[in-house]
């Protein structure tokens, strides 16, 4: 083997062993969004909070769910910007169960939420908790 052809095959072996990253599912989406862990940060009072901004960081295509009675805005996560928005900055799988990090960081909190999927494909959260990361803006 030539080292050309080993280098080549030891790229294909890494490659091969790369996994792609689970995307969330819209239903899922719509847990999270609708969930009473992050009511008290959304603020739909508040200017520029409605429509509720999603980065697609992570975000399956599908249909959008709603929230404050108009669909959620989805943004590329390259142009969201500074503007309030909610991102999914980490979805792991494993069989059944699931785990979904969301950053709101304009109002400076992270939500992890736990779930499980039934025999149908349903997911419903199982746990959800909160953590502030920094001073919250303004209300």
């Amino acid at each position: 083997m030539t080292v050309v052809g080993a280098v080549a095959c030891q790229v294909l072996m890494a490659v091969g062993l790369q996994q792609s990253q689970p995307l969330v599912p819209r239903p899922v989406l719509k847990l999270i969004v609708e969930h009473p862990v992050l009511a008290p940060y959304l603020h739909a009072e508040a200017a520029g909070r409605v429509p509720l901004v999603v980065s697609d960081h992570l975000l399956e295509p599908g249909v959008t769910p709603s929230r404050f009675g108009q669909p959620l805005r989805i943004a590329q996560d390259r142009d969201v910007g500074t503007q309030p928005h909610l991102r999914i900055s980490s979805f792991e799988v494993d069989g059944s169960r699931a785990k979904a990090v969301v950053e709101y960081r304009v109002e400076g909190v992270e939500a992890v939420f736990n779930l499980k999927r039934d025999s149908k494909g349903w997911w419903t959260v199982v746990d959800a908790k909160l953590v502030e990361q920094g001073r919250r803006s303004k209300k």
